[in-house]
């Protein structure tokens, strides 16, 4: 399996290459010490660059061809670059430098499942792994029939299953992208506040951030309500790739201008927190 993904990957690099804004070595998105990280793209093109996670503009750092970025902390990178004067899109690429903040999932199957299993996919810090066909680990007693699985991401997909995945019996949950603690009740759903059970017990520690979105699905206007001072958003498809980003002033968010179908928006906190919820578009 690591031979076929590592062939496809040298079919899929010169592709990507060729249509990205700029590219990021290493590729991997963790170290676990200092390291020092490249921007490049081609020999003429000028590349604009933050390393603080803020939008790169024409009066960003800059350099020709490529840079030489050394971190020795968590740091994420926006670039793009100006190729015969005309701007690339913005490419975004965070690193992890030693251990790291991930969350935790837990997951309540209804009574006739005998086994449940979470399918985790890693999108940060990012990464080369074998393709997962199993339907990920059995998950771990929790709770008062609530299930957990260990999580080897900062932020990443999961499902929820029955562990048969070739069977006419197999029963999923959607897939879930999520950075913070996640509770997901077969029966009813995504629900914002653990159980008692888990507040009682080891499994949750310090205050969990409520933040809920509304209405969901949405027509026009996505209300935040939270706790959480956001100093900004973007809004990702289902694959990850950002669709449109901006400063959020008050709590109302315009996606009227989306097309119908299933959307994730990522909230950023004061301290550079990045928070996941997902919505549907009407």
């Amino acid at each position: 399996m690591k031979k076929f993904l590592l062939f496809l990957m040298g079919l899929f690099f010169p592709m990507t290459l060729f249509s990205q804004g700029t590219f990021f070595a290493p590729y991997e998105g963790w170290s676990s010490g200092p390291m020092t990280v490249t921007i490049s793209n081609t020999p003429t093109s000028v590349i604009y660059y933050t390393t603080d996670g803020s939008e790169p503009t024409l009066n960003s750092p800059s350099a020709t061809n490529s840079v030489e970025v050394p971190i020795s902390t968590q740091t994420t990178f926006k670039a793009f670059a100006v190729r015969n004067g005309t701007p690339t899109p913005v490419e975004t690429m965070t690193y992890y430098i030693g251990s790291y903040s991930m969350p935790k999932a837990f997951f309540k199957p209804p009574s006739s499942w005998n086994l449940s299993c979470g399918n985790r996919a890693i999108v940060e810090p990012r990464t080369l792994l074998d393709l997962d066909m199993s339907g990920g680990p059995v998950m771990d007693d929790a709770c008062e029939g609530w299930k957990t699985v260990p999580i080897p991401f900062a932020v990443g997909y999961i499902s929820f299953n029955n562990c048969i995945p070739w069977s006419q019996n197999y029963q999923s949950t959607p897939g879930f992208l999520f950075s913070e603690n996640i509770f997901y009740d077969y029966s009813n759903g995504m629900i914002t506040n653990p159980p008692a059970c888990l507040l009682n017990s080891s499994e949750i520690q310090g205050k969990v951030a409520a933040i809920k979105v509304f209405p969901n699905p949405v027509q026009e206007f996505l209300k935040i309500s939270s706790d959480i001072k956001f100093s900004g958003y973007e809004i990702l498809d289902e694959s990850g790739r950002i669709l449109s980003q901006s400063q959020l002033e008050g709590n109302n968010i315009n996606v009227s201008k989306l097309k119908s179908g299933v959307y994730y928006l990522r909230l950023k906190s004061s301290e550079k927190v990045n928070h996941y919820l997902r919505f549907i578009k009407k």
